[in-house]
């Protein structure tokens, strides 16, 4: 059978994954390269710190490629654990999280056990000359979910490096590298002291280009030539603020996976709307994706699932967004405060962060939240601007578009506009709707007054005018 003569092959399901990590049996279109480098390091050293930057993809890297190579040469990598999981009614907090993850929540006895003991009942057993590799991913919370508890930790730590003491035991540990020097108090514990480490960056332009192909040509949809590499570059765009006040966005020589993901996925969408059966993507197709509208999307997506599972009121995240995480002059700001107080915003911070949404970084004990990309303060405002017009009444949305617009008169209410919106005095008011609504009455009250100085103005000429029209004929009598 012939190229030209071989049965089409419809294209079927997106291929993008989207905004999450590559699973198990999924494949990893690119880094094939780094998770052989990573898993070779492993072998070699047996303790390795994996660490990148937020959103650079360890998950995936260990998830979809390096466990694969590890089981490949002989290894039994464990299913990555984290030590998230709430505090226990005894034990170890992180050791428990651990045991939950390797071995099941229902576990006899598992409030008991040590981190070595953890392993030795992992299931399938080894076989002869099989080493186990304990993955543990997202190490970094140990340090964020409760900093007070030092003792802890150094429990933690210390069952660790004994389960690694014998030198039977392989591990990879995979943290965020803005958290690296919250280990350093407990590298004592670990053998090596964690001196092998391999750092993991947002991938450059060749891998990009590799995860935008690949998995359009496992369905046999290819991208026209110059394609996917116009798409990459408008990806790989990084805004710089000048000394001179102006913004530029320049070409970076990086590419974030999770915009990578997102916009990739929206593009398959978009095209496969023209027909089942298209098998190119082309350089028009690639203009026609509105970046900005598909991050748009997956930020409401996320801020709607945000208001499922934690009952937040999506309506104060957005406007946290908005207020704290955006300047006047559409930069990134930083910020200290959660979108709701207590423990309800701690879980909005982190559920924020698993959504590659925002960013924390912790400098002298003070956590910082700050947008993931500029790409977001875009896609922000209008996913926010479109949802209040949506949503809330239209003196609502009004008072919104005055606070975007540096509080110009010109956005205030008036006429049945006015008087259709409440007092300010109202129950239940955000506080720029009170200021926008007092600032609409007093101005109101303004043009009132002024509309009657003009008018008594205007009442006072036209009496000087009779009087001296008048005088005129009286004198023309006289």
């Amino acid at each position: 059978m012939t190229a030209d003569t071989a049965p089409i092959v419809l294209p079927a399901e997106n291929p993008y994954v989207g905004p999450r990590a590559f699973r198990r049996d999924e494949h990893l279109p690119n880094r094939q390269h780094v998770a052989r480098e990573l898993a070779d390091l492993v072998i070699a050293e047996r303790v390795v710190l994996l660490h990148a930057p937020s959103g650079a993809g360890k998950t995936s890297l260990i998830q979809a490629a390096v466990a694969r190579m590890l089981r490949s040469d002989g290894f039994m990598p464990t299913a990555p654990a984290r030590v998230d999981k709430p505090v226990p009614a005894r034990g170890n907090r992180y050791v428990h999280s651990i045991g939950v993850d390797l071995l099941g929540a229902e576990t006899p006895g598992l409030d008991d056990l040590t981190v070595g003991e953890i392993v030795e009942r992992l299931e399938p057993p080894l076989l002869d000359g099989t080493a186990r590799v304990l993955v543990i991913d997202q190490l970094e919370e140990i340090l964020t979910l409760d900093p007070t508890d030092r003792d802890a930790k150094e429990e933690f730590f210390r069952q660790l490096g004994a389960a690694l003491a014998d030198g039977a035991l392989f591990a990879l540990l995979a943290v965020r590298e803005d958290y690296l020097g919250g280990f350093d108090r407990y590298l004592r514990f670990l053998p090596g002291r964690l001196r092998a480490r391999f750092r993991l960056d947002f991938l450059d332009h060749d891998e990009a280009l590799a995860a935008v192909r690949r998995p359009a040509a496992e369905q046999r949809v290819s991208f026209v030539e110059g394609a996917a590499e116009k798409l990459v570059d408008r990806l790989a765009r990084a805004r710089v603020d000048r000394p001179d006040g102006a913004d530029h966005w320049l070409r970076s020589p990086y590419v974030e996976p999770f915009q990578l993901q997102v916009v990739c996925r929206t593009l398959w969408r978009l095209t496969a709307a023209h027909g089942e059966n298209f098998h190119e993507i082309g350089t028009g197709d690639v203009e026609r994706v509105d970046i900005d509208r598909a991050l748009s999307r997956y930020y409401g997506s996320a801020l709607m699932e945000l208001e499922r599972e934690l009952g937040v009121d999506q309506r104060a995240v957005r406007d946290w967004f908005e207020d704290e995480l955006i300047t006047a002059r559409r930069f990134r700001a930083q910020t200290t405060d959660p979108p709701v107080p207590g423990e309800l915003g701690v879980r909005v911070l982190d559920a924020l962060e698993d959504a590659y949404l925002i960013r924390a970084d912790t400098r002298a004990g003070t956590t910082w939240y700050e947008l993931a990309h500029d790409r977001l303060i875009t896609a922000v405002i209008d996913a926010n601007q479109a949802w209040r017009h949506a949503t809330l009444e239209p003196w609502q949305a009004a008072a919104y578009d005055w606070h975007r617009n540096q509080r110009q008169s010109a956005f205030l209410l008036t006429g049945d506009a006015l008087r259709l919106a409440p007092r300010p005095a109202a129950t239940g008011l955000a506080e720029v709707e009170r200021e926008f609504l007092v600032r609409s009455f007093d101005e109101a009250g303004l043009a009132s007054a002024r509309g009657i100085t003009s008018r008594l103005a205007l009442l006072a000429a036209a009496e000087a005018v009779v009087i001296v029209v008048l005088l005129v004929l009286l004198v023309v009598m006289t």
